[in-house]
């Protein structure tokens, strides 16, 4: 796997997440002034940089993973026709 590759999917999402996050409370102000809801855009924004990177390195992973499983499927898809062909060649050779 590609870690460099995982981890710059990574970041780009959790960039991503975060400005979406940071608009997304700038947009929907809240009506409430206790304590708990103040500095709602850094919460909201460092949610969906959490979700971004969470998101964003899982995709990548599966993807990664996928590409290693394609690739052994191949090679075996391969060697089994070079073991059939090897041995269709014995039978038709006696």
């Amino acid at each position: 796997m590609n870690a460099k590759l995982i981890a710059f999917s990574g970041f780009v999402t959790t960039v991503v997440g975060g400005g979406i996050g940071f608009i997304i409370a700038n947009l929907f102000p809240c009506p409430y002034t206790s304590q708990m809801y103040q500095h709602l855009e850094q919460k909201y924004a460092l949610v969906g940089a959490v979700a971004g990177l969470l998101i964003g390195s899982s995709q990548e992973t599966i993807r990664e993973l996928k590409q290693e499983r394609d690739a052994e499927e191949d090679l075996l898809r391969d060697f089994n026709k070079a073991i059939h062909s090897n041995t269709n060649k014995r039978v038709v050779g006696k």
